[in-house]
């Protein structure tokens, strides 16, 4: 019987260990990715003078060193708390990550992108899990956006 050290090491070993390199090519581990979704039209709207994708842009790169996002549009779905049924366009956006704690530095920015624009929550995925990052409010003496 394999102990909980050995499982959670091969868990966390490199699946592209095998393919490592060949003749033409060699590969560097990205990690896992994560997938959030925001919608498009939101994201030209500015706080502080800066466009609101320009900040989500530089923090991507400063934080991951890269990033992608869909051209195509995506169509978010879901019911809001009066039960209504609602949909965006959104753009999709997805970084890959060594490590959980690189995921909290992204939760915190997708907190403040949603608080930005306006949305109760932002969808995050991240490997296997998914959930919804909500900001928490900020209190009556609290003002402006934070950065």
């Amino acid at each position: 019987m394999k102990g909980k050290k050995e499982v959670r090491k091969k868990r966390n070993q490199n699946k592209w260990g095998n393919l490592k390199s060949g003749r033409n090519y060699v590969l560097k581990d990205l990690g896992r990715p994560a997938v959030f979704f925001i919608p498009s039209y939101k994201l030209k709207g500015r706080v502080d003078s800066r466009a609101i994708q320009d900040g989500l842009h530089s923090f991507l790169v400063r934080n991951f060193g890269a990033f992608t996002s869909t051209l195509v549009p995506y169509f978010g779905h879901w019911k809001n708390d009066g039960a209504e049924l609602i949909y965006d366009e959104s753009c999709m956006y997805e970084v890959s990550f060594l490590g959980k704690e690189r995921i909290p530095p992204l939760l915190e920015k997708l907190a403040e992108v949603a608080e930005s624009i306006g949305e109760d929550c932002i969808y995050f995925k991240a490997g296997q899990y998914s959930c919804s990052v909500w900001p928490k409010k900020k209190t009556a003496g609290e003002k402006g956006h934070r950065t």
